[in-house]
């Protein structure tokens, strides 16, 4: 008999059922596919490109030059913020990582050293970005980092890592420090959902004003 294959957990995976477990059963258990209109989304990934690039000591003065003058001006912000002052450890840096039984997976735009302490830095380019509407990457990205540097015996508290949103557009950043009382918060949280997940809990909907502008709005049992 084959053994049964341990599902890997993503961020996206574990937020949609955050915010909607029936989205999350349209979506990965019914599997209705919705076209998104585009939107930002190239922007932000010339910008990643770029800086993932830079930051991995390559020469890429010939992609900034090809640049428009809004995604310059994000570059140039970049360019010019404090981050210089750190050390890079990693870019686009892609992690597995058990905890429990289960597999978590993801990837943060970089990782970097400071002053004897780690950040996770991601950016953002969109004007309206709020860290209300991140709160759960928040906590997906500081645990799955802190259990990775623990392991890796480079840090020794959860006080010795933090998060840093750096919205590239309106040229500013927001710093999230990490705590043992957030750890063991955003754990539990965690865990918790993929335990409803893993023994196929009853898929409700929030029902929320959100509702309407969510893409699986017309096929929602429950509206």
């Amino acid at each position: 008999m084959l053994n049964k294959a341990i599902p890997a957990y993503t961020l996206g995976k574990l937020q949609m059922y955050d915010e909607c477990p029936q989205k999350y059963k349209l979506c990965y258990i019914d599997k209705i596919h919705i076209v998104e209109p585009l939107n930002q989304t190239q922007t932000g990934n010339n910008l990643h490109n770029i800086i993932n690039y830079y930051l991995k000591g390559m020469d890429v003065t010939r992609l900034v030059e090809a640049l428009n003058a809004t995604d310059k001006r994000l570059w140039y912000n970049f360019k010019n913020s404090d981050i210089k002052h750190y050390k890079v450890v990693n870019s686009e840096y892609s992690f597995n990582l058990k905890i429990d039984e289960y597999w978590l997976t993801g990837r943060i735009d970089a990782l970097f050293e400071f002053d004897g302490n780690y950040i996770i830095l991601d950016w953002k380019t969109g004007e309206s970005f709020a860290p209300e509407r991140v709160k759960f990457q928040t906590a997906f990205y500081l645990l799955c980092m802190y259990e990775i540097l623990k392991l890796k015996k480079l840090i020794n508290s959860p006080e010795e890592l933090s998060l840093q949103y750096f919205n590239l557009a309106a040229d500013s950043k927001i710093t999230i420090h990490f705590s043992q009382e957030l750890y063991l918060q955003y754990r539990k949280h965690l865990l918790e959902i993929i335990n409803c997940i893993e023994n196929n809990k009853e898929f409700y909907c929030n029902k929320t004003p959100a509702c309407k502008q969510c893409k699986y709005y017309r096929a929602c049992p429950y509206i």
